[in-house]
């Protein structure tokens, strides 16, 4: 089983993938772990950060994608950036791109430990959602 957990940060995608096996549960190695989209207002940036997320997601056939949920009014509101790169995501045909949102997280991880420490500190929370889903999965 593999799952791709995402937290979108202002511009920034964030990933982290992991793979879960009789053996354990991995790191699925690619050199992707974080895309920017620097001018939301150009076409052809839009265009090639979809292309990048679209290609990384081929490359890696995850079972389940997931993306931490974001507030969209009051003062803890997203950016509308994030929502356009949220977007992109969502595109991708081949598997529905599931949200949880991170009370549901932190009352996983109060009963539950994580046991894989992602390779970058700044992947900490898509790394607990890629765990989270991969622990809750029926696989």
């Amino acid at each position: 089983m593999k799952a791709l957990g995402i937290s979108i940060e202002g511009s920034t995608a964030i990933f982290s993938g992991l793979e879960k096996s009789a053996e354990g549960i991995f790191e699925v190695s690619d050199k992707l772990k974080k895309v920017k989209l620097k001018d939301h207002l150009d076409d052809k940036e839009v265009q090639s950060v979809y292309e990048i997320i679209h290609a990384y997601l081929d490359r890696n056939n995850f079972d389940v994608i997931a993306i931490i949920k974001r507030g969209t009014k009051g003062t803890f509101a997203a950016s509308p950036i994030s929502f356009k790169i949220e977007g992109l995501i969502q595109m991708y045909k081949d598997i529905e791109v599931d949200f949880v949102a991170p009370p549901t997280l932190r009352a996983y991880f109060k009963k539950n430990e994580n046991t894989f420490t992602p390779q970058f500190a700044y992947q900490k929370a898509a790394n607990d959602l890629a765990f989270y889903m991969l622990e809750i999965s029926n696989d």
